[in-house]
């Protein structure tokens, strides 16, 4: 059965995506969001249709000389067809991931870099793969074995969570595929997969994990496996 994807980002952060006005670790998980999640797709059609009719009502009315409205048209003309890229065919959609003996597909927005990956750090039951993005932020790719709990944790910067396989569940709800998490320090939770289902994700940290429960020595392996 299709997940419904019923966690999104917000219209301002659509907008200043479409923009390119977002810090591009953070663009990386809406876009991948967005190659999950066809209500988006269709909302961000509508918000570009929208602000292409904005700038539009506001270009200048200035009119355009006869000669120069000809020479534009010859440059165009004269410009040779581009070739599809890589990433507008079919074949590019989605790209695998290996781990151990699993195979997970993850989004168009995500190909390039996976396909730069490095080895996976794992720690028990929980595996992450650092991805070459973003300089502020730690983006990586996280695994999470099925029956598996991150201690309860708050944060201190922003964490952006998009759940590329599987399920996990919180305090606050359950996740399924294309859902996008966004928790910032006021937000404590104890995310978990559920019995009979791993969970891979990608993961977006502007700042560690600051766990709250268990002893602070035996948590610090799991925190830089997190950071």
């Amino acid at each position: 059965m299709t997940h419904a994807v019923k966690h999104h980002p917000g219209i301002p952060l659509l907008e200043q995506y479409i923009e390119g006005t977002l810090e591009a670790d953070i663009a990386l998980a809406v876009a991948a969001h967005i190659d999950l999640c066809p209500h988006c797709q269709q909302l961000c059609q509508d918000l570009t249709a929208e602000q292409g009719l904005q700038l539009e009502l506001t270009a200048p009315t200035s009119s355009m000389d006869s000669t120069d409205f000809d020479g534009m048209l010859a440059d165009i003309l004269a410009e040779a067809p581009l070739e599809p890229s890589a990433t507008t065919t079919k074949q590019a959609t989605h790209v695998q991931v290996q781990l151990k003996d699993k195979t997970f597909t993850v989004p168009r927005a995500l190909a390039r870099l996976v396909k730069q990956q490095t080895k996976w750090t794992q720690l028990g039951s929980i595996a992450t793969n650092k991805l070459p993005a973003g300089d502020k932020r730690h983006v990586s790719l996280l695994y999470i074995d099925k029956d598996t709990a991150i201690p309860q944790h708050t944060h201190k910067g922003l964490e952006i969570t998009l759940v590329l396989s599987g399920q996990i569940v919180d305090e606050q709800g359950s996740y399924g595929v294309g859902d996008l998490l966004i928790n910032t320090p006021d937000d404590t939770h104890t995310p978990r997969t559920l019995p009979d289902e791993d969970c891979l994700c990608l993961s977006v940290l502007s700042a560690p994990l600051q766990f709250n429960k268990g002893i602070t020595r035996l948590l610090n392996p799991l925190q830089h496996l997190f950071y």
